[in-house]
């Protein structure tokens, strides 16, 4: 009975050390900034959906007009785009949804934001990401920070040693801003004048076997919400598209097809879609793409300013 005994208390001392040990580490180095003590994410990913929220909530009249996308819009450094009447946050993170994005808006209408300009960013996550996929996910997940309670979820977290150990920032990384303007900042990524020596070559989408279309609805309907909500409000919305690299195109033709054909079906449906480059596909270099999947801020630049010369006007005055 009593090697019994010393069992369970060796047992349970051992469980309550862990528990101790991964509530005081998630604490002080707090990796997805829940807790307020971390205010620097450099080749970190924190929970960005819930800290942009909570910082556009906080700060409900410095901002007024609202950049939305999944990752690829980081380095949309919108911004650029700040007049005497428009101040713009990048509301970008990782594999954000447009359901989220219509849940992040409605939040931001009911706690009296002014907002008066919306880019909607879109890719094939459209149809193949899903906001239940969330839902327990740590760094993707909403947590309501203006709620006055602790998260102990997040105090409970498995310990990441490469979180403690942190990035190499002599090597290529992305530093996500929040608290300024929402950007991603990527670093020691290519050469600053690499625009001189290195083209941007622009390709022809290869042929590809037909393919029967999914059923959009879901995405459908999501849109119209979002469309119908910034008519009711006055909202000036820009859908827009983010261009894709060819070896994209090529490991995941599938997908893209897909995604053509719900780009189809929203302009049947009278949406009017911001395609930079049209319909053709990237060839991928280092000046250019991050890797095959995000673009940098050089072509980030000019999608910016096809946008501030072309779009800014012809976006639909809801």
């Amino acid at each position: 009975m009593k090697a019994f005994l010393k069992k369970t208390a060796i047992f349970g001392l051992t469980v309550l050390a862990y528990f101790s040990a991964t509530s005081v580490y998630n604490y002080t180095i707090d990796p997805y900034g829940i807790f307020g003590n971390r205010r620097e994410f450099k080749g970190i990913r924190p929970n960005e959906h819930s800290l942009k929220t909570n910082h556009v909530l906080q700060n409900p009249n410095r901002f007024n007009s609202f950049l939305f996308s999944n990752s690829k819009g980081g380095v949309l450094h919108v911004n650029q785009l700040n007049t005497a009447a428009s101040t713009w946050y990048n509301m970008t993170y990782s594999l954000g949804t447009p359901e989220e994005f219509y849940k992040s808006l409605l939040l931001f209408l009911e706690n009296d934001v002014q907002v008066d300009n919306i880019i909607l960013a879109m890719d094939e996550g459209v149809i193949y990401e899903r906001a239940s996929a969330h839902e327990n996910d740590a760094s993707r997940k909403f947590v309501n920070l203006q709620e006055d309670k602790i998260q102990w979820e997040f105090l409970f977290l498995p310990i990441s040693i490469k979180k403690i150990m942190g990035t190499d920032l002599d090597k290529k990384h992305i530093e996500h801003d929040i608290y300024t303007d929402g950007n991603y900042y990527a670093n020691n990524a290519y050469e600053t004048d690499c625009k001189l020596h290195e083209n941007l070559e622009i390709l022809d989408i290869p042929d590809a076997a037909p393919t029967r279309p999914l059923d959009f609805s879901s995405q459908i309907e999501i849109l119209k919400k979002i469309k119908l909500l910034c008519e009711q409000r006055g909202i000036k919305l820009t859908f827009l598209v983010h261009p894709n690299s060819y070896d994209n195109y090529i490991s995941s033709t599938e997908r893209r097809i897909q995604f053509g054909y719900l780009l189809d079906v929203l302009e049947n449906n009278g949406f009017e879609l911001f395609r930079p480059y049209g319909a053709k596909l990237l060839g991928v270099s280092p000046c250019y793409w991050l890797d095959k999947h995000h673009y940098t801020k050089n072509i980030g630049d000019v999608i910016l300013s096809e946008y501030a010369q072309q779009w800014m006007n012809r976006a639909i005055r809801q």
